[in-house]
This record gives C-alpha cells, structure tokens and sequence, in this order.
C-alpha cells in the first residue's frame, strides 16, 4: 500500500503534568506512545491538538518538537491539560519506553522537558497555566476554562495563543524567539504609530519576549468569490495598509531602531550585484527540467533593468515606509469596517507600493478581466488614500513598476541571503528560482517597459 503524502505521522511524548509521567498504550508488555496523522502545509500545533482532541478527547498544549531520528516520524512533546475519562491511558516512566518509539537522543530531550532543565519557558510543564494568570491579572477576567486555549504555533521560544475569556472577550498571547525576536519591538512600535491598523497591545512580558494584544477581530480561511464583495473586503484592506503606511512616514531611524530590515532603494542597488550572483548560484543547482534555467546573460540584463526601476522609482518622490514581507490572508484580521494587520517578523522598510503589489496577488479571481476589474478598483482605493501623501498621478505611473519590484523585494529579504551555506539556508532555492522567473515575465510586460523607456 502506497503511503499517504499529503499527511505527516507524529509520536506524541503526551506528559500528565502531575505525576510526571508518560501517557499512551500498551499492546501486550510494550509501552507505545499516542500517534496521530495531519495534513502537511497546516499549523502543526494547532492541528495536533485538534486530532488529539478528536480521536481520544485530549485537551493538551504542544510544549515542544524534537528533532527527528533518522528512520522514524517527527516526534513532539506535550503537556494533558484535560481528557475523556472514559478512555484509559497507561503510564511510563521515560525509561519504560522503547527505544523504537523513543530513541536515545530524543530521550534526553524529553527528560530534561520532565526535570524543568529547558531554557526556553514555552518547553516548560505547567508553563500554560503561569500564562493564563499573568493574562488574567493584566485583564481583569477570567478565562473560560481550559476549552478557551487555542493554541495555533509552538515550538522553542516561540508560541501563539488565542484565549476565550468568560465574557466572551478574545485575547492573543504572542512570543518570538530567534531569529525573530524583534516582532515584539516593531509590533509595540507599529500599534503606537497606527492604532487602528494593529491589534491593541495589552501588556508585554520582557522575560518571555511576549505580548498580549486584543483578539476581537476574525480571520479568514477563503476570500469571496463574487467580485464586488471581494473588493469591498480588500478594499479595507488597502486603505488599512495606506494609512498604516503615511503613518510610518519618516520614522525610518524608530523602525530600524525596533527590527526592521532596510530595503530601501539604495540598499537594493547597492547589493544588486551580490542578489543576482546569490541569483545565479540558485539556478546553476536546478536539477529539474520543468522549467528552463534563467541564463547569465539575461541575469545581467535583469540586473541592469533593477537599477533602472529603482532609479525611476526614486524620481517618483515617494518616500519610504513599512512594508509587510509576508502578507497573507492568515496575516489579516477583521474588525467592524477595517483591517489590522500582525506578524510582523518580516517588516520592512522601503518603496510603499511593494507591499500593495503583494496585497493584490491575494485576488483569487482566475477570469482575467474580472481580475484586472478588481485590482483597478483596489489601486483607485490606495490611490485615494494615499493621495493625502503624493499626487496620485505618480501612484498611476508607479503601478507599472511595482510588479517587477515586489519580485526583487521578496528575493532581497532581510539581506541576508549571501550568509551561510546557499544549500542549507532559507528560502528554499526553488523558491528563489520561481521568484526569479516571475521577476523576468515582469520585466517583459509592455507597461513596465514603456515606464522605463526599454
């Protein structure tokens, strides 16, 4: 029988938080530990919690993944918060279980989660309910019971929760670690420069490197398929981010002094020649034949046209301002007629239309002239908005450059793409390639050559 792809099996170390122990089965004399199987491309904590909670009524919180052994299924730690009574778990000391279901290094790990010898506080048994007290002293209610923790990212010093308070009110508790350790300070610097385009931060905790923000806005899994309503939704949308935006005019030293990473024009320019040799590294290790290598030759000509986009896009007069590098749908919630936006491990600061160009490659419309309808509508949005700002006449010219800029925007990064090891490090160098090509299709597109004169 041929093994299912498109899901991923995890051992679960399930930990009964008060006698210390390890919670599964026994088949005969052989301790086994909880199994379950998600679907790949999910949110790995949110999901194992939920098919825990399916299968056999266990309330838990992931505390932490351990790294996997050669040979078997990736394997996470987790805290019992509540269970079925009506099913029956056996309990093993670390010791008691095999070394097939648990092998020596991830042992370890798990003995050190036991003996409270972790440096992260997130890996900690009991860390949850230290959490949901400090949330309740900062707020004044009381959460609704252990149902209320929605628990959506895990792992290392990093965590994600939604609490459901006894009121019905919803907060989220959010910690970063590294390599993004600096959400915390542009997300607190952001809320303050444009309160209405973020989550309200309640209170921080400097000691976890975390944040308590409002959670009274919902998310959305799908955009609307019928044009006007889609406009209407990322409409607000756009005008969150053009207002967001004039906001952050002129803050450059506060953004940078919070995390941002510079991707001004300047920046981009002045390492063009290291980003398409990083380019060029990327395409030389393709292997597959789907698609053809972007030779050197037209890497060169597509260096020269990024210097002439940025030099036109300088001559527009725009200044710079904070750009989303990983706008989403998962990254944006709603509130009563606007938009808030989180996660903001990747801000940015440089050219404005970057991030609208991003924005619009959520539109899921595939008809191309209803496609093209409703971004003309979205741009006319930001356009009007942002024309408190620069004269819109110029907004119109610079929508013909801002494709093939978001490209380079998203191949530039943080600027640290030429740091390690091309095979190992992040993003992913197919990533590179496909992003690489789209830039080179931009760079065909007779609008954009006609604003650049080419």
């Amino acid at each position: 029988m041929e093994a299912n792809l498109s899901v991923v099996e995890y051992r679960v170390v399930l930990i009964d938080p008060l006698s210390r122990s390890v919670l599964g089965h026994t088949e005969g004399s052989v301790f086994r530990l909880l199994r379950v199987s998600i679907p790949i491309g999910t949110r790995i904590a949110r999901q194992l919690r939920a098919e825990l909670l399916r299968k056999w009524g266990i309330g838990a919180v992931i505390l932490e993944f351990l790294s996997i052994s050669e040979g078997s299924t990736p394997c996470v730690v987790a805290e019992l918060l509540k269970t079925d009574t009506r099913i029956h778990f056996s309990a093993a000391s670390v010791d008691d279980i095999s070394n097939a279901d648990l092998p020596g290094p991830e042992r370890t790990k798990v003995q050190r989660v036991l003996g409270d010898e972790v440096i992260n506080p997130f890996s900690r048994v009991g860390w949850i309910g230290e959490a949901v007290a400090w949330v309740e002293s900062k707020t004044g209610r009381r959460l609704c019971g252990k149902d209320g923790i929605d628990q959506h990212n895990a792992g290392g010093a990093f965590t994600l929760l939604h609490l459901l308070m006894e009121d019905g009110a919803g907060y989220w508790l959010k910690a970063t670690g590294a390599p993004n350790s600096h959400e915390r300070q542009i997300t607190e610097l952001l809320s303050r420069l444009c309160p209405q385009c973020l989550p309200r931060i309640v209170a921080e905790k400097p000691e976890w490197n975390a944040w308590l923000m409002t959670g009274g806005g919902s998310g959305l899994t799908s955009l609307p398929s019928d044009p006007d309503d889609l406009v209407q939704l990322l409409g607000q949308t756009v005008q969150s981010l053009a207002e967001l935006q004039m906001g952050t005019v002129g803050r450059e030293s506060l953004l940078f002094g919070a995390g941002a990473f510079d991707q001004r024009l300047d920046v981009i320019q002045r390492n063009a020649d290291a980003l398409f040799a990083y380019i060029a590294e990327a395409m030389s290790l393709q292997i597959s034949t789907k698609a053809p290598r972007i030779g050197a030759g037209r890497l060169k000509e597509l260096r020269e046209i990024l210097h002439k986009a940025c030099d036109h896009a300088e001559c527009m007069g725009i200044p710079p301002t904070i750009l989303h590098g990983d706008m989403n749908l998962g990254n944006l919630v709603f509130t009563e007629g606007s938009c808030q936006f989180i996660d903001w491990s990747e801000g940015y600061v440089g050219h404005p239309l970057v991030t609208l160009q991003h924005l619009l490659l959520l539109n899921p419309v595939e008809n191309l002239a209803v496609k093209t309808r409703v971004d003309e509508a979205l741009k006319g949005i930001y356009r009007a908005t942002m024309s408190a700002l620069c004269d819109p006449l110029v907004l119109t010219d610079g929508f013909a450059c801002m494709d093939f800029l978001a490209a380079a925007s998203v191949l530039y990064g943080r600027g640290n793409w030429n740091e390690g090891d091309l095979r190992k490090d992040s993003p992913p160098l197919g990533y590179v390639r496909s992003v690489a090509r789209h830039m080179d299709r931009s760079a065909r597109e007779p609008a954009f050559r006609e604003a650049l004169c080419c």
